[in-house]
């Protein structure tokens, strides 16, 4: 999930003035910089704000490598030690880091410390920081992601084991270079020792991974040693992946890692949710029941948009509402499980609570009385619609809402999706204190016997072709400037009433390829969509319900380690062989051609492709018609020629100088016999 009020894109910004983003970096003399997103949600780096359509088609990136390892401190319990490690490029010329705010120490060699952060010292391309931070966190918030424990801690360090967050570090830095030069982040987290990550939490200790992939995504499911699981990992796994496959709400995160707590110690929820894809679930949670909190988190997950007060009460409501109703759908609880826990939100004293106003909130109210409330609009949409729409939709309108959502956009989410009737008792019961009546088994069975449509995308191959490479992926590679990319899927409608598909590939600002058209109740067809990628940036590819980013980037640009000419003197109008020794020693594929010059003025260029890592050599000849002294030049490399002087007699001399100088050399033998 990436919630785009909390994911403050990094700023590319001038030394006195920010440009527009996507506009070229400035020339040589001038400093860039960049900051990292200051968030514990989504980090992302300076050129991810940068649209297709924007960005510097011949611009070159170089990339900071930042690399956050934790530490676990058994001899200091509630503390954990972090280090940050950053890789430069030679285009840096400043960084700076802000620690976490629970940091209690730091020590590094690398940095010095200023008023608000930690600058580089600039004398190494790697550098440094070692902090410790208190690990500890209290269970609070609008977001506990369950409904509360008797304890307290919503994250812990026990010693020898830890359900942690990852620390943030926001990164700040400066580079030059020549003009079209862009310089990001790129960060890694893992574990030292024995733990697992996903990036935004971790456990560290003895903790042993499990993956599945199913409807486009990932799962890691992180069982530590001491933990005892009410439910088998397969089990929960299988639970996931069945969520993933009916939740057609968009915002479809590649991985989803969830830890498992142990149940020995004063937990105050039972689950979290953390930083869009991270959760942590205890040990005892169960599948067979209503508030089923292994699918409570994994619907936060799905949900990847931020809120206004009066907007605050979907988030658990949503959540609440689907762990009931997947649980049903899935047998893992029969319907009098299921209505009698919805129906907890009819009673004192949550039926009081005015959702829209949180004020007036009691506690759990947001999770009862809002999933009664979102169950009862799906139940009114879909009847509404005659089965073609349901709350899902919803959902995922709120998905795609850029800002914060307030109540007045669910209401108006509702009526786009339903009719005006059904946004009418919306608006009634999230504005005031009524409250809807929980249905009975055929109220129920009126409303959700037939499922509208779900169209679902399976099989996806990404082809890439070009001058790079001719290869097939199963996930999204990053692609080049001059790659032509070919996505093909299957779509198939789960549900029971025809709906529409689409396939689309946008620049940022307009679409360039789209396949679509519309499915009856279980058929299937094939959709493909094809561009050459002309510009780098990032673009966007839709497949039915879900957007991911593609990213373009420039090829790197090929290097000259090596020039050399033969012969370096010819005659006039003789022919030179000009051979360069070039090479990429980027991680990207790089692309010439290389311009050859003669005097500055360009007379001949060398193609070349060239993977990450390689070198190979060319040659072209040159004729030099007249005479002189030549620079001849590729890159940065330079060599002489010269033309119109015999490579066998002395400048100047003719003929005769030359007989003479035989002469005197055949006397002086001759004396010395």
């Amino acid at each position: 999930m990436d919630r785009a009020a909390v994911a403050v894109v990094a700023l590319l910004v001038a030394s006195l003035a920010a440009p527009v983003a996507g506009q070229p970096a400035p020339a040589a003399d001038d400093h860039s910089t960049a900051v990292e997103a200051d968030t514990e949600l989504v980090r992302q780096s300076a050129t991810d704000a940068l649209s297709a359509a924007d960005a510097d088609s011949d611009g070159q990136t170089a990339t900071i490598q930042k690399r956050v390892e934790l530490f676990l401190t058994p001899e200091e319990p509630g503390r954990i030690d972090v280090v940050v490690a950053y890789t430069l490029p030679d285009a840096v010329s400043s960084l700076s880091v802000r620690v976490p705010d629970r940091t209690v120490g730091v020590e590094t060699s690398d940095f010095e410390q200023t008023s608000d952060d930690y600058e580089w010292d600039g004398e190494d391309d790697a550098a440094q920081l070692r902090v410790t931070v208190d690990a500890n966190r209290s269970a609070s918030g609008s977001r506990s992601g369950a409904l509360a424990q008797e304890g307290e801690y919503s994250f812990l360090d026990a010693g020898d084991w830890a359900v942690v967050t990852v620390p943030t570090f926001r990164t700040g830095w400066g580079w030059s270079g020549p003009e079209g030069l862009t310089v990001d982040i790129s960060e890694t987290t893992s574990v030292a020792g024995e733990g697992s990550t996903g990036g935004e939490l971790a456990l560290l200790g003895d903790v042993t991974e499990y993956t599945r992939t199913a409807s486009g995504q990932t799962f890691t499911l992180a069982v530590p040693a001491r933990a005892d699981m009410a439910e088998g990992v397969d089990d929960v796994l299988d639970a996931l992946a069945a969520a993933s496959q009916r939740m057609q709400v968009g915002d479809r995160d590649d991985r989803v890692w969830i830890g498992v707590a142990p149940t020995d110690a004063e937990w105050g929820v039972r689950g979290v949710e953390y930083g869009g894809n991270d959760a942590w679930v205890l040990a005892d949670a169960r599948l067979d029941e209503p508030s089923n909190v292994w699918l409570h988190e994994y619907v936060h997950t799905r949900q990847g948009y931020t809120t206004a007060e009066s907007g605050r009460w979907t988030m658990e409501a949503a959540a609440e509402y689907y762990a009931a109703a997947l649980s049903l759908d899935l047998d893992y609880v029969d319907f009098s499980q299921y209505r009698e826990y919805l129906g907890y939100g009819g009673r004192d004293p949550w039926r009081e609570a005015v959702l829209a106003s949180p004020s007036t909130w009691s506690s759990g109210a947001n999770y009862l009385k809002g999933s009664l409330v979102w169950g009862d609009l799906d139940r009114r949409v879909r009847l509404a619609t005659d089965h073609r729409a349901a709350m899902r939709d919803v959902l995922w309108a709120l998905n795609r809402q850029d800002g914060d959502v307030s109540n007045g956009d669910v209401v108006d989410a509702v009526r786009n999706a339903s009719t005006p009737a059904v946004a009418s008792a919306a608006e009634r019961f999230t504005t005031t204190d009524a409250t809807p009546e929980m249905w009975s088994r055929g109220e129920y069975s009126a409303a959700f016997s037939v499922e509208p449509p779900r169209l679902t995308v399976a099989d996806t191959e990404y082809s890439v072709a070009g001058p790079f490479r001719n290869e097939t992926f199963q996930t999204v590679p990053t692609l080049y400037v001059g790659e032509t990319l070919t996505v093909t899927a299957t779509v198939t409608n789960a549900g029971g009433t025809r709906g529409e598909y689409e396939a689309r590939l946008d620049d940022g600002n307009r679409t360039v390829a789209v396949d679509s058209g519309s499915l009856a109740g279980d058929e299937s067809t094939e959709l493909a969509v094809e561009h050459m990628l002309a510009s780098a940036g990032t673009y966007n590819l839709t497949l039915g319900r879900d957007t991911r980013p593609v990213t373009v980037r420039s090829p790197a640009t090929v290097r000259v380690q090596d020039l050399s000419v033969d012969p370096d003197r010819v005659p006039v109008g003789g022919r030179v062989n000009v051979t360069a020794t070039l090479a990429n020693p980027t991680a990207d594929p790089a692309r010439g051609p290389v311009a050859v010059t003669l005097d500055d003025e360009r007379v001949a260029a060398l193609n070349v492709t060239l993977a990450a890592g390689a070198s190979t050599t060319r040659t072209t000849t040159l004729t030099l018609s007249a005479a002189g002294r030549y620079e001849v030049g590729a890159g940065d490399q330079m060599v002489t020629v010269r033309s119109g002087e015999s490579s066998g007699t002395a400048p100047g001399f003719g003929l005769t100088v030359a007989a003479l100088a035989a002469s005197a050399a055949a006397l002086v033998a001759a004396r010395a016999r």
